[in-house]
């Protein structure tokens, strides 16, 4: 073992259960703590639970001798200061989050599996296609996630609640960004609440000009282009890959520009960057959907239910291009997730493969899609497929495949 190596090598999971609730001990928590093990949460009491996975994360990333301020700060987690009864008291504290829409995923599926109500009731705002914007209670310890009952019981409305929380924001600190080229940008205020601050345009305009194209790759970071050229685009492309990778929290892997005082999605016209940034879209939803599967696997689990989750997959093609696609096996009861192909399989009585089709996405619910029922309730998509495609869909799928009928998009 290297000094290195001694110095970052991470503790078990179990190992680290036992750090945070000898810390939280320490801090006076004297409530029942008990680590659930699958679900990598300690739970506390009836319904409560702190998830562990950001906190593993910087944990592991901070170096030996930091990571008992790492401990410090998130063993405040325990401290369960209450909100105000008053929204005069209170709205002095809300700021605006975003998050990935995975991470509704996991409050929905993740209590479920523990044999609890999901978490449903946030108070939610459509962002984009793979981001939610959330109301927060921020405090200098804790931030808690606001739900619809914390809001009515205010008797505030939504519309009201996200005015002030922007508000706030604006107030917070003043402008930090870093020069990371000629035309790039990246936020360094470090608060937790970069990546909020797209909701703010016009502190866009006035770092990277008129046509700013921004992402917020991660909760601590917003990034800025002052160009649309493809080189820098490119650019910005991969800062945002760097940093979903070094920093994890992924918020969203979309790129957006400004119209008429928000942020919206930018499509890029350059099909390089296109196709470069719906590999970084594809890269998050393999995650997702790989977190989704495991949950579901084991609500199913428990719920003595016999289906099979099929995994989002990631392939290249002969032309390098990168492409989703999943399995649908005949006589298999499957939840498909959304992907660019589908690998159509029959097996033989000793399950080894008897015949396979790769079809097109487009093909398939072309042809088939009276047999797929979109499940409700899922953040990611999921198609519920019981019967399989028959002689005759099979032949005119096979026709579309040799007539090159869809070709897959960037996106």
């Amino acid at each position: 073992m290297g000094i290195l190596d001694f110095f970052f090598r991470k503790p078990t999971p179990t190992k680290f259960a036992q750090i945070v609730m000898q810390a939280a001990k320490r801090r006076g928590y004297s409530g029942t703590m008990v680590f659930d093990e699958p679900n990598f949460r300690i739970t506390m009491g009836e319904g409560d639970f702190i998830n562990l996975h950001n906190f593993y994360h910087d944990y592991c990333q901070a170096p030996r001798a930091a990571r008992d301020e790492v401990v410090a700060k998130y063993s405040h987690l325990f401290v369960r200061s209450d909100i105000p009864d008053s929204f005069a008291a209170a709205k002095k504290n809300l700021l605006p989050v975003l998050r990935a829409g995975a991470f509704l995923q996991a409050a929905q599926l993740g209590p479920m599996v523990g044999g609890m109500a999901p978490s449903t009731t946030f108070a939610v705002a459509g962002f984009s296609a793979d981001t939610v914007m959330l109301l927060a209670y921020d405090t200098e310890h804790l931030t808690r996630i606001l739900d619809a009952k914390q809001l009515a019981t205010w008797g505030v409305p939504a519309e009201e609640a996200t005015a002030i929380a922007l508000d706030n924001l604006r107030d917070l600190a003043p402008e930090r960004f870093v020069q990371l080229g000629a035309n790039l940008f990246a936020s360094d205020w470090n608060d937790a609440y970069d990546s909020s601050r797209i909701l703010l345009p016009d502190l866009a305009y006035r770092v990277a000009g008129q046509q700013p194209v921004a992402m917020v790759p991660t909760r601590g970071r917003m990034l800025l282009c002052a160009s649309r050229k493809r080189d820098d685009l490119l650019t910005l492309l991969a800062y945002a890959k760097s940093a979903i990778d070094t920093e994890g929290r992924r918020v969203s892997t979309l790129m957006y520009e400004f119209a008429d005082g928000q942020a919206v999605p930018y499509l890029p016209e350059d099909e390089e960057v296109a196709r470069a940034q719906a590999d970084l879209r594809r890269t998050a939803l393999q995650e997702d959907y790989a977190e989704q599967k495991t949950l579901l696997d084991k609500l199913h689990e428990g719920q003595g239910t016999d289906i099979f989750v099929a995994s989002y997959m990631l392939f290249k093609g002969e032309d390098e291009r990168m492409f989703s696609i999943a399995s649908w096996t005949a006589g298999a009861d499957t939840l498909l997730p959304e992907t660019d192909r589908v690998l159509l399989l029959e097996l033989d009585e000793r399950s080894e493969v008897k015949w396979r089709m790769d079809v097109a996405w487009a093909d398939l619910q072309a042809i088939a899609g009276h047999l797929m029922v979109r499940e409700d309730g899922y953040q990611l998509p999921r198609w519920r497929v019981t019967a399989f495609p028959d002689a005759v869909m099979m032949a005119a799928l096979e026709a579309r495949n040799a007539a090159g009928a869809t070709i897959i998009s960037a996106g």
